[in-house]
Order: C-alpha cells, then structure tokens, then sequence
C-alpha cells in the first residue's frame, strides 16, 4: 500500500506542492514590497530554500528507507520455473 503510494500518489501531488510553494513565497515577497518592508538577505534567494528543501527531501527518504525499506539480503531467493505449464514467478521466500 504504502509503495503504491509513494509510486503514484506522491508524483501526482508533487507539482501542486512545488506550485502552492512558489506561490506562497511569491505572495510573502510581494506582501513585504507593499508594506515597505524588506526581506532578509537570506529570504530573497532562491539558493536556501532549495537548499532547505533539498536536505529535507534527502533526510526524509533516508529515514523513510530505513522504516519500510526491507534488505534483499533477508531471504533466499527461488528462480522463476514452470510448475504444470505454469510459469511461477521468482520471489524472495522469508
């Protein structure tokens, strides 16, 4: 369930987080022009948000590897063979 999810619910969300994302940075800049006020250094670049985001993406799907990730390692493998005219697939057995 959880790979189903990842493999084609988080590619499907994924650009309407990116677009909510841009648009809320981009409203914050223009809110803070109207009020006179200016952004930090720091906020105006685009470099640390990416960079923000980029270690937040890596660290979450390391942390996630590691809960529902399962090493191939654990099992032994059976080679795909026909049974009857059947071809019986390759599976890891546990």
């Amino acid at each position: 369930m959880i790979r189903k999810l990842i493999t084609i619910g988080l590619p499907f969300v994924a650009p309407f987080i990116v677009y909510f994302v841009w648009w809320w940075a981009t409203k914050r800049r223009e809110m803070a022009a109207a009020d006179g006020r200016h952004l930090p250094s720091w906020q105006e670049l685009p470099w640390t948000w990416l960079v923000m985001s980029g270690s937040f993406l890596l660290a979450a799907s390391l942390i996630l590897g590691v809960i529902f990730g399962s090493d191939p390692r654990d099992g032994v493998y059976t080679s795909p063979r026909l049974e009857n005219g059947v071809v019986v697939p390759g599976r890891i057995e546990r």
